[in-house]
This record gives structure tokens, C-alpha cells and sequence, in this order.
């Protein structure tokens, strides 16, 4: 019989995440007191002499604000010894050492009065063993093919990527995104299929909080980039739509046509996200998936002006949409996911994708572009997720 949560689930796993996120602000203030300007695992591990993994470990922990990496992350007793050492002999204070061996044990203690592996992977997101690592990305496979099947619509790719800075005067920096939507189809008719949700709402004559779009030879689709797009992506089997504050683009029946991929690319610029003035602040950059959809790849990225707190964490959520009262209650669903995001310096896709890397490449120059900088000056981080669960979102939080 497969594991069920315990009723004190709850409770644990929320003492559980606030020891991991205490262990993670303990260890990057004890890093950063040793190693002030160290960036990159591997830095990090040659920098106190550590070896590969235990560094990856270091580092992972001390720069992810994410509960679940951290759980993942953690070296066993010898593994904290050597840390501990190294951060000594690299001229780290005894004060944050102390604060870091604290927080290791109310990490412990934690960990050895939980539910064991249940509590372990709920909370985490991700499954323990490579068998129930396949047995889950076969499930969301079949899902994603009946799903399919079930609402006679589907997508190939759905490339998603989010520009952040640079920033400019009083610390202000804006966001632009840049997405491109693959082999889109329907296999019969239906109604109006949402496929893309707009930043906000938006509207030509008094643009909300300064959003601004491409517009490149097209009308009644705003953010459409009609050069990289299907010819046949026009008004006729595509509109906007207004789903409460925000718009979306919806695809049409095509009639005889609806068997037919299509593909879609859409770009967007908001003026002014933030400002780097302020305390350090959680950002969350979500991505719902409409569409039953075989491959999504995520991506952030940063001008080199902007120096995020942490490096962005991959998560898998199910979405508010399916049922608010149960967000209400239990806030939103952590999903397994078996991957994590991997740091990019140039526009490029994994090999399974590169047929797209020419509109993918164009697409971000454009984007970043409109926030006032060439792709060349932004690194990125990159997220991979196959047959991502229909309607769940796929999300990255970084603090900033």
C-alpha cells in the first residue's frame, strides 16, 4: 500500500521548512563572512578546499531560499565536520559558526522526529528512488497524452522566458518575457482554448503600470510577434480575451484547419517590476500550464547589473484554479519534480529542442532589447520539464 500522510503532517512540515530555511540563512551568512565574492559551486568548493560534491552541497544550501533544495542538499555529520573546518580556516568568525551548528541541530532534531519518507518527499517535491522517479514521468507521460486526448488540444513545446533589469535610476528595474509556443494543435472542434496569459491587463489606449508589447504587422493580439509566427496566426483563429484583471490569448476553432501545428510567439515589457533599494524581497515568477503540453523549458534572466540574493529554485505546484477553497485551506499543492534549474550564459535550448533555438535566441534579443540592453549582457538560469502535469504551474523563486 503506497504511504499516506500522517495526521501531524501539517504541523512537522512546517517546522521542518522553517529549520531548512534557518539552516540556509545561517550557512550564507557564515559563507559570506569567509567568502565574500565567490560565485559558482565550483568556486565555492575550491575556494575552502572541499571536494566537488561536498561543495555543490555548500553552495546549493547557502544560495537557494528554497526548502526543498536544501533537504536535498544536506551532507551527512563527517560532511558538516569538514565544513565547519574549512570555514574556520578561511577566517569565518566564531559567532556565525555558532548560529550555523544551532540551526544544524534544530535541523536534526527535526528530521529524526518526522514521518520518515513520506514527510521527506511530500515536503520536498521529489520522490526518493530512481523506481519512483520513472514511475512518476511515465504517470505524467500518460496523463499528458489522455489529457490530450480527453480536451482535443495539445502543444509540442512551450518555451517561456522572463528578462530581468537592468537597473537604472533609484535602483528601478523592469521585466519583459519572451515566449514561444510549439506545435499547437486541435484534433476536433470546441470552444476557445486558452493558451496564453498576458502580464496584466492591458489595454492600447491606457496601458496598465506601463506594460508595453510587440507589435510587429498584426492587430487585436498585442503581444504577437506575427515574424515569428505561423502565417496563418492571425484574428481568425486567435483573440484576446478578458479572464478578470488580466488578458489572454485564446485559440480558436480552425475549422478543417484544426489538425494543423501551429506556432505562436509572443513578447511583452513591464516598465517597473521593482526596486533594488528595498529589503531583500521573495520573487516568484509562475507559470501555469493550460495546455496538455509534451516538453516546457523555463527560464530567468538576470542583467548583469542585478545580483539576485539567491539563485533561482525549480518547483512544480498544483494550480489555485482547480479549487480555491482548497487553496484557501491548504495553500498550494508541492508537486515531485525531478529536476532542478541550471544556469545558462547565453541563449541556448537543450539538445532535444535546438530545431527552436533560432526563434528562441531572436525572441530574447527582442525582449531585452525592450528593457534598454543586449541578451549578451544577461545570464540566465534554465528549467526543463517533460509532460509537466496539466493545469499545474511550474515556478522559480529567487529572493532579490
Amino acid at each position: 500500500m503506497a504511504p499516506s500522510r500522517p495526521p501531524t503532517f501539517e504541523a512537522t512540515n512546517a517546522r521542518v521548512t522553517a529549520a531548512a530555511l534557518e539552516l540556509h540563512r545561517a550557512l550564507r551568512d557564515a559563507l559570506e563572512r569567509a567568502l565574500p565574492r565567490i560565485d559558482g559551486a565550483r568556486a565555492c568548493g575550491r575556494a575552502l578546499g572541499l571536494r566537488r560534491h561536498l561543495g555543490w552541497q555548500v553552495y546549493a544550501i547557502a544560495r537557494t531560499a528554497d526548502h526543498a533544495a536544501v533537504m536535498r542538499a544536506l551532507p551527512k555529520s563527517r560532511g558538516w565536520t569538514i565544513v565547519f573546518k574549512a570555514l574556520h580556516d578561511a577566517g569565518c568568525p566564531e559567532t556565525p559558526l555558532k548560529v550555523l551548528r544551532e540551526a544544524i541541530r534544530a535541523m536534526d532534531r527535526e528530521l529524526a522526529a518526522d514521518a520518515g519518507p513520506v514527510l521527506r518527499a511530500a515536503a520536498a517535491g521529489a520522490l526518493d528512488t530512481a523506481a519512483q522517479r520513472a514511475a512518476m514521468l511515465k504517470a505524467r507521460a500518460n496523463a499528458t497524452r489522455a489529457n490530450a486526448v480527453l480536451h482535443g488540444v495539445s502543444v509540442k513545446t512551450y518555451l517561456s522566458s522572463f528578462l530581468i533589469g537592468p537597473v537604472g535610476a533609484g535602483g528601478r528595474f523592469g521585466m519583459a518575457t519572451a515566449t514561444s509556443i510549439h506545435g499547437i494543435r486541435r484534433t476536433r472542434p470546441g470552444v476557445a482554448w486558452p493558451i496564453y496569459y498576458t502580464l496584466e491587463a492591458h489595454d492600447e489606449a491606457h496601458p496598465s503600470r506601463g506594460v508595453t508589447t510587440m507589435k510587429h504587422r498584426t492587430s487585436g493580439i498585442p503581444p504577437l510577434v506575427r515574424d515569428l509566427s505561423s502565417p496563418t496566426a492571425d484574428a481568425s483563429c486567435l483573440r484576446m480575451h478578458r479572464d478578470g484583471e488580466t488578458l489572454m490569448v485564446e485559440l480558436l476553432d480552425r475549422g478543417s484547419a484544426n489538425s494543423d501545428p501551429l506556432d505562436l510567439a509572443f513578447v511583452e515589457h513591464l516598465e517597473h517590476v521593482s526596486n533594488l533599494t528595498k529589503a531583500h524581497a521573495r520573487c516568484r515568477l509562475l507559470f501555469l500550464m493550460t495546455t496538455p503540453t509534451d516538453r516546457t523549458v523555463t527560464e530567468v534572466w538576470f542583467h548583469r547589473s542585478v545580483t539576485p540574493a539567491t539563485d533561482p529554485s525549480a518547483s512544480l505546484v498544483s494550480s489555485p484554479n482547480l479549487n480555491r477553497r482548497v487553496l484557501a485551506e491548504h495553500g498550494m499543492e508541492r508537486l515531485p519534480l525531478e529536476v532542478d534549474a541550471v544556469p545558462v550564459d547565453h541563449p541556448s535550448l537543450p539538445a532535444a529542442l535546438r530545431k527552436h533555438s533560432g526563434v528562441h535566441a531572436e525572441l530574447l534579443s527582442e525582449a531585452a532589447h525592450r528593457l534598454g540592453a543586449p541578451i549578451q549582457e544577461f545570464n540566465g538560469f534554465q528549467l526543463e520539464v517533460p509532460n509537466p502535469p496539466w493545469m499545474s504551474m511550474v515556478a522559480m523563486s529567487f529572493d532579490c
